[in-house]
């Protein structure tokens, strides 16, 4: 398979300013309204369904992310002098020059955490995330990270608010944590598959500027059939992953700025991507997905 970027793609208008704020605001939601309105919460799930992403304000506590920033920093600080305690009997660990394990679907179903240090793809296809520390089942390091992290990713009220925006009850698959820093090569927009799929993102630090790299979604587009089979007749004509939304033109999309402790919701049927990093920045996000 080719990548979209080996063929001119058509992408769509990253909305600024105003038009920008007042996308996001229509689908905002404060977390400790979900919790205490029925209204709120129904609102929310109404939102996710027509929208395919809500943004749920404050739904982590600074206690809890910081907990986590702190610990996650510690263990890998001793991961590159060399000095992980009992690593191999809580973790497999990718680097760069040695992989443990391989394969996504063996990282998903791993029986420890996988700490997976991403690099350029050798074949040279872009969308690699190099330089992003992907940590699958990172609840699994120790009892305190096991606690904090559900705490942020409140899985039941989630869960809840799912079944009614999908009708479907849908069980948390895996539990990510995403460390980006300066990472560049990011893959275009796509889908994770048509499957019924959803992710939600607890910011575990602010994103406030394209530079950081916000996760960018194009609202609408997981129910829009026209523009599914658009972009998968052109895929399929020119080489290109199927699940590339390679074919945007004239869409808008948003980039949602947020802070510490707060939750993005999306559907994965929808066009998404995360915005380049600026070589500097740095990003720390939970990731939980959820599907039937």
């Amino acid at each position: 398979m080719l990548s979209s970027t080996t063929i001119a793609s058509k992408q769509p208008i990253l909305l600024r300013g105003e038009a920008l704020a007042k996308a996001v605001a229509s689908i905002s939601f404060p977390f400790a309204e979900i919790v205490q309105s029925r209204r709120s919460f129904l609102a929310a799930a109404w939102a996710l369904r027509r929208h395919g992403i809500i943004c749920l304000r404050g739904a982590g506590s600074n206690q809890d992310l910081a907990s986590i920033q702190d610990e996650i920093h510690n263990f890998l600080e001793k991961i590159q002098s060399n000095n992980p305690p009992n690593l191999q009997e809580i973790a497999y660990l990718n680097l760069p020059n040695h992989r443990a394990i391989k394969g996504y679907h063996n990282f998903r179903d791993a029986d420890r955490a996988v700490i997976n240090y991403r690099v350029k793809r050798p074949d040279g296809r872009t969308g690699s995330d190099a330089g992003m520390i992907d940590i699958f089942h990172p609840e699994r390091l120790s009892s305190n990270l096991d606690r904090r992290i559900k705490n942020c990713l409140h899985e039941q009220l989630i869960q809840r608010l799912l079944l009614v925006s999908s009708l479907n009850r849908l069980q948390v698959k895996c539990r990510n944590l995403y460390l980006n820093q300066g990472v560049q090569d990011t893959r275009g927009f796509h889908c994770d598959g048509r499957s019924l799929k959803f992710k939600s993102f607890v910011y575990i630090s602010d994103v406030n500027k394209l530079d950081d790299g916000p996760y960018c979604y194009v609202k609408g587009s997981h129910r829009r059939r026209r523009l599914w089979r658009n972009n998968s007749t052109f895929n399929k004509e020119n080489q290109l992953d199927p699940f590339e939304f390679s074919q945007l033109q004239a869409s808008k999309a948003i980039s949602v700025f947020a802070k510490a402790g707060d939750m993005v919701i999306s559907s994965q049927k929808g066009a998404h991507c995360g915005h380049p990093q600026h070589p500097e920045a740095k990003r720390a996000v939970l990731v939980n997905m959820y599907q039937r």
